[in-house]
């Protein structure tokens, strides 16, 4: 039975969330999606240079009033991918505080698989302001505590970013600059445990920890994605 493990402000973090046999399913299901690098087509700038090669698979878009253009599924496929919309949607409703409400403060959302191999990172980020929240599920079966990926959610809640006092190159490039600042210097660290989802309210910075060598074969991997405010 699924529970809360974790509620603060602009967080939260709830276990075995899918029944067993729909936890493996959907496992399957990312196992056999056709991946491609992050920056297959150009350097993404959501990661820096040194945030090695994640990858991602095809988006599922849930888009009742069809607003958004999208390349990629549209809800219902007929998958069990379904069913974790489903969830994403009910433990939204749940908890409002942290994404918004469903119609008013978001209007659709969309999911991607993601793969993170060892050496893989995200760095210190906030999400956009044409999301409400964010959210992460992760669909590998085993993880263990040495071997990195975790969610870093900083406790304070983002500030307006003041231009740099000096001349740098831009963050992707060096990490100058106030982005890479975490604000407060603390943060809550979130284990990607399998079955465990991740909601994200819009003011939290974070990054994804690197993959540790000590996972060797074993990938961080997710399903994750954003609720959308209307255009």
């Amino acid at each position: 039975m699924s529970r809360v493990v974790l509620h603060e402000p602009g967080l939260m973090v709830a276990d075995a969330v899918l029944p067993p046999e729909l936890f493996k399913a959907l496992g399957r299901d990312v196992a056999h999606s056709e991946f491609r690098s992050v920056h297959a087509q150009k350097w993404d700038k959501s990661w820096r240079l040194w945030d090695g090669n994640p990858l991602r698979g095809e988006s599922v878009y849930f888009d009742p009033s069809g607003l958004f253009r999208g390349n990629g599924a549209a809800y219902p496929t007929g998958g069990v991918v379904d069913v974790l919309i489903e969830q994403l949607r009910a433990w939204a409703g749940v908890h409002p505080d942290l994404v918004g409400r469903e119609g008013s403060d978001w209007v659709a959302l969309y999911l991607a698989p993601w793969i993170y191999p060892v050496g893989s990172a995200l760095s210190l980020h906030r999400d956009g302001e044409q999301y409400s929240g964010a959210f992460t599920y992760f669909v590998h079966s085993r993880w263990r505590t040495h071997w990195g990926g975790e969610l870093l959610v900083s406790q304070q809640q983002a500030l307006e970013i003041a231009p740099a006092a000096h001349e740098g190159d831009a963050p992707w490039m060096s990490g100058d600059g106030n982005a890479d600042a975490d604000p407060g210097g603390i943060a809550t660290c979130i284990t990607p445990l399998p079955n465990r989802l991740v909601l994200l309210g819009p003011d939290r910075p974070h990054r994804v920890a690197r993959v540790d060598q000590n996972a060797g074969l074993h990938v961080r991997a997710s399903m994750a994605g954003f609720f959308l405010r209307a255009p």
